[in-house]
């Protein structure tokens, strides 16, 4: 068993560029071409190849988390996101945007190319500053991830 801080450390040393997006990229809810799979200590991680498109989806999903305060029933705005919350943000803020630029398709799983989605975003509205947050922010309260089956006794 690897010592959990060790890990730590060695994942921020080997992956400096982690991909914000990782748990929904490695649960195969979402996907894009700047996404680069690494195994460290026998786990996935993802790192991300494009600075440009990495400070992107850092823009995208700090607005999202405070656009979606309520739909996540926080009360503090300075309150960091348990794993479930932040993966609703990421899937469900993904989700809602294709949504809103697709608004004639079914939303796929999993959702694809999340930095082209996000350029295509800025060149529709300007700024994340702008997006129709009516629209998106309700996805990220109903997105549900899946459930684990429980665990058999032996």
């Amino acid at each position: 068993m690897i010592d959990e801080d060790f890990y730590r450390q060695t994942y921020r040393e080997v992956n400096p560029d982690h991909c914000l997006f990782e748990k929904g990229m490695l649960t195969n809810q979402c996907r894009c071409s700047r996404n680069r799979k690494l195994l460290i200590a026998e786990r996935e991680a993802a790192s991300c190849t494009d600075r440009a498109a990495q400070e992107r989806c850092r823009d995208f999903l700090e607005i999202m988390q405070q656009q979606a305060r309520f739909a996540l029933k926080l009360r503090d705005s300075g309150q960091k996101l348990g794993h479930v919350k932040a993966v609703k943000v990421q899937i469900g803020g993904l989700r809602g945007l294709y949504k809103v630029l697709h608004p004639d398709e079914e939303i796929p799983v999993p959702i694809p190319e999340v930095a082209g989605m996000l350029e295509e975003a800025l060149q529709t509205w300007g700024s994340f500053d702008e997006l129709p947050f009516t629209d998106i922010v309700p996805e990220i309260g109903r997105w549900e991830p899946r459930r684990r089956r429980p665990r058999h006794k032996r």
